[in-house]
């Protein structure tokens, strides 16, 4: 898990890619996410991630660590929208009766609804092309090229406009600091299992949590002032327009991924424009 965030340095044609060009591409991804609403377009726009990272060519672990969360986030799905399916009128079967006391009155009754599971698993392919698209953009671009991109991500003239440099920075380092976080959580619960601390069952895991709660925020913190002095020691902010060591530039794979983008995107849109956007309440 500690690999997932983590940009892989290798020498890959979507790695060559500009930063700017990947950004467009995850945004017409997320875009085409929320417009699509029939389950084969949503599909398909997961599906085309894939082609990306078989590019990638990335490790068998953060293969099943990446797995991991899409499997778990449509399992999150599909039992969320079982429970609190609005469209729901037969339940499948009921957890929780009506005419239980407190509880009952309150909630209506718990009901499980097989519709509700079917639009939750429909419905998480939403983000897992998102998340999908936002990961290989993360693992094939590195900080320092995310945050010139996100800057001058459209030079007019000489000038270039984006993102202040402010919420660049802070978006680069919200990234790293995941792979950061998980690899202090790792590090943090061997030292207390060496301590003696049982980690099987899930009482014990529960406090093994509540002791790592603390040394991890306190790590964290560190690790946020160790980055404010950094960039305080390299005249963060000194001056409002700042140089770069190397420029971006377009080249013939961009203007070739922006076509397929376009392509991409209008298909996608002319798809919802035409019947098949929205939401499906159900199958």
């Amino acid at each position: 898990m500690r690999g997932i965030f983590r940009y892989e340095q290798k020498e890959t044609i979507i790695h060559s890619i500009d930063p700017r060009v990947k950004l467009i591409w995850v945004f017409s991804v997320s875009t085409l996410t929320i417009t699509a609403g029939v389950p084969w377009v949503l599909l398909a726009i997961f599906l085309s991630t894939l082609p990306f990272w078989a590019l990638l060519r990335p490790s068998k672990e953060k293969i099943k660590s990446i797995a991991f969360v899409l499997f778990t986030m449509v399992f999150g799905f599909m039992i969320s929208q079982s429970l609190f399916y609005y469209w729901g009128e037969t339940p499948t079967f009921t957890i929780i009766p009506a005419h239980f006391p407190v509880i009952g009155p309150i909630t209506g009754g718990i009901h499980v609804y097989m519709e509700g599971a079917v639009y939750g698993f429909i419905q998480s392919f939403r983000f897992m092309a998102s998340v999908s698209a936002a990961l290989l953009l993360v693992a094939t671009t590195h900080p320092s090229e995310l945050i010139a991109g996100l800057v001058r991500f459209i030079q007019i003239g000489k000038r270039h406009f984006g993102f202040p440099s402010e919420i660049a920075f802070m978006v680069s380092s919200a990234v790293s600091f995941a792979p950061s976080m998980i690899e202090e959580s790792l590090i943090t619960i061997n030292a207390m299992q060496v301590r003696g601390l049982k980690m099987k069952g899930i009482t014990n895991k529960i406090i093994a949590l509540k002791h790592l709660f603390f040394p991890l925020v306190i790590n964290i913190l560190r690790s946020g002032r160790q980055m404010a002095i950094a960039a305080d020691s390299r005249a963060f902010r000194a001056t409002k327009n700042r140089t770069y060591l190397n420029e971006l530039k377009l080249g013939r794979a961009d203007y070739i991924f922006l076509s397929y983008i376009f392509v991409f995107m209008s298909t996608g849109l002319y798809l919802s424009f035409i019947g098949y956007g929205g939401t499906v309440p159900g199958i």
